[in-house]
C-alpha cells in the first residue's frame, strides 16, 4: 500500500552563525502542541443518506478486504429523530476548531451536513487519511445501542493480510491512548464495551486506511441521558473537549 511520509529540516543558529541541524525535529511552541501533525476528521455519515433520492448511490457495494459491504448508512439517531449525522457534523467542526488553535493542519472527509448530499462512500471515507499526509485519522460517529447501556468507546482495525497490516499495531496503540485521554478528561466509558475497545475487522472506514485510524462511537444515541447531551449545543462543545483530550493524549502532544 502507499504511504506518504513528510519530512523536513530544521535550520539553527548558534553563535551567531546560521549552521544546519541534521534531521533535528521541530519543537512545537507550548500554545501551538500540535504544529506539524496532520489530523484527518471524518464525521460519520452524511444528512442526504436518509434521502430516498440517494439510495441507489449507497447500496452500491465494496470489498473491504474481509467482506462486502455498502457506500454508506443513514447512521443513527436519537429517539426522537436527531440524527446521528448532525450530531457528528456539529461535534467535528468544534473539534477542527480547536485542533487548528492548537497548531494542526486538520482535513474534513465531508464539508456540509445536507439533505441534498450523500456518503462520501466508506472506501473514500477510508483513504482520505493518506490522499492528505495524515498522521492520524478519527472518524467519529455515535451509538445506537440498548437504551441501558451508555458511555463511549473506539474501533480500530485488526490484521488483514494487505489491508491493515501496516496500520493495526500502532491504530491500537493510539487508540489505547486516546481512550484514557477521553476518560481522563471526564467522557462517561461504555458500560456495554470491554475495555472501550473493539478490534475488529469489519469496519470499512478502518479497512481502507493507510494511516493510523480510530473510529469512535461517541456515546449511545439511545440513552435518554446521552441523547440531551448529544442535542445540547453545551454537550456536543463537551463531546469537542472530551475528543480534543483523547487526540492529544494519542499523539502525545
Amino acid at each position: 500500500m502507499k504511504r506518504l511520509i513528510a519530512g523536513g529540516l530544521v535550520i539553527a543558529a548558534a553563535a551567531l552563525a546560521l549552521t544546519p541541524a541534521a534531521s533535528a525535529a521541530p519543537t512545537p511552541a507550548a500554545d501551538q502542541p500540535l504544529a506539524g501533525l496532520v489530523i484527518a476528521l471524518d464525521p460519520g455519515h452524511q444528512l442526504g443518506n436518509s434521502n430516498p433520492a440517494n439510495f441507489d448511490e449507497l447500496a452500491k457495494t465494496h470489498f473491504n478486504g474481509y467482506e462486502t459491504k455498502i457506500c454508506n448508512t443513514s447512521g443513527t439517531a436519537t429517539n426522537d429523530g436527531f440524527p446521528e449525522a448532525t450530531f457528528t457534523w456539529n461535534v467535528a467542526q468544534q473539534v477542527k476548531a480547536q485542533l487548528e488553535a492548537l497548531g494542526a493542519d486538520v482535513r474534513m472527509t465531508r464539508h456540509s451536513n445536507s439533505w441534498k448530499k450523500w456518503g462520501p462512500c466508506v472506501n473514500e471515507r477510508g483513504a482520505f487519511g493518506a490522499k492528505v499526509g495524515a498522521d492520524l485519522m478519527l472518524s467519529i460517529h455515535a451509538d445506537g445501542a440498548d437504551s441501558s447501556g451508555y458511555g463511549f468507546y473506539v474501533m480500530v482495525p485488526s490484521v488483514i493480510k494487505g489491508w491493515t497490516d501496516d496500520i493495526s499495531s500502532k491504530s491500537i496503540r493510539l487508540g489505547k491512548r486516546f481512550v484514557s485521554g477521553m476518560a481522563a478528561a471526564g467522557a462517561p466509558r461504555s458500560t456495554y464495551v470491554s475495555g472501550q475497545m473493539m478490534i475488529t475487522p469489519t469496519i470499512s472506514t478502518l479497512n481502507f486506511s493507510d494511516v493510523p485510524v480510530i473510529l469512535l462511537e461517541s456515546g449511545n444515541m439511545r440513552n435518554a441521558t446521552e441523547a440531551r447531551r448529544m442535542k445540547d449545543p453545551a454537550g456536543q462543545r463537551q463531546y469537542a473537549d472530551w475528543i480534543v483530550a483523547g487526540l492529544r493524549a494519542a499523539l502525545r502532544r
